[in-house]
């Protein structure tokens, strides 16, 4: 299943029969959900990095060479599109940006089909636990079938199908937060990013909302954000808070994030998985379909 953990805190072992017309095969899957939250982890990571990579290599092009190194004959398919070193460096920054933003929403995507695949899982283990005979016919229904007809939901209906199929709340504000950030991932994909009437979401417009992770420092003239290498007074208390941030596009405006409002966009994924990882370990706990973690002794 590509679920292998690393650290265990909530893990299962079912073992389950199924029937064909020869003889009876009893199959052990063993799940581990730090790992399932690990997939995304990993993967907005590695995003993060390459970002970075490319953020920090955008003052260094080289406006006269602006080729494939392909040691052969030079593409050139409209020679009448000339940039400056200004706008190659915008531009750069821009796609490195969006294809970053890109990557992480569809991460989630995988992340949370992945998730699915445990549900799936457990779906037949509670089966089993109430006396029904797991067949062939039924283990293609529930994980070939199933996993397919997942696969083809859109993500707002594969948000209704865990919740309302296998029991698994939804966080509210996350879930409009994330189904904000996965409309701008489709203007980017199938409309280059250009805001049409097809992606208003409100009246002011396209909508796009998550959660800012804000460093402040509170002292006696109140609270304010603070700026990494700022000089702060000793008596005053540093904390993080969250918030709803809003980004708002009009109709023929290019879908574009800053790096700080990409970082927070992860930061929202990541909410949202480990939401949905804890309560998946609740709910597994409830059924029987894992066990809790052994407490060690001091």
């Amino acid at each position: 299943m590509g679920l292998r953990p690393r650290n265990l805190r909530a893990t299962g072992q079912r073992r389950i029969k199924y029937k064909n017309h020869m003889a009876d095969h009893e199959i052990s899957i063993n799940i581990n959900l730090d790992a399932l939250r690990g997939e995304l982890q990993r993967s907005l990571q590695r995003t993060i990095y390459l970002v970075s990579a490319g953020l920090q290599s955008k003052d260094k092009l080289n406006i006269d060479c602006l080729q494939l190194p392909t040691n052969n004959v030079t593409m050139i398919f409209d020679g009448g599109l000339k940039w400056d070193a200004q706008t190659a460096t915008e531009q750069y920054e821009k796609w490195i940006l969006s294809n970053g933003f890109r990557d992480i929403i569809e991460h989630f995507n995988s992340f949370f089909e992945s998730a699915h695949k445990v549900l799936a899982f457990w779906e037949l283990a509670v089966k089993q636990k109430d006396g029904v005979k797991i067949t062939g016919s039924l283990w293609n229904q529930i994980i070939v079938s199933g996993a397919k007809s997942f696969h083809r939901l859109g993500l707002p209906d594969k948000f209704t199908h865990v919740q309302d199929k296998h029991g698994i709340q939804i966080d509210t504000k996350l879930r409009e937060q994330i189904l904000s950030s996965n409309a701008a991932r489709n203007c980017l994909v199938h409309r280059n990013g250009v805001v049409t009437e097809l992606d208003i979401s409100a009246s002011t417009g396209f909508e796009v909302r998550w959660t800012n992770l804000d460093l402040i420092v509170q002292n006696e003239d109140g609270e304010k954000e603070l700026v990494l290498g700022q000089i702060v007074e000793k008596d005053s208390v540093i904390a993080m808070r969250s918030r709803e941030a809003l980004k708002t596009f009009g109709i023929g405006e290019q879908v574009t994030f800053s790096a700080l409002e990409f970082a927070n966009i992860a930061w929202t994924l990541f909410l949202f998985a480990n939401d949905l990882v804890q309560k998946m370990s609740g709910f597994g706990l409830t059924s029987g379909l894992i066990k809790a973690p052994e407490s060690s002794s001091t």
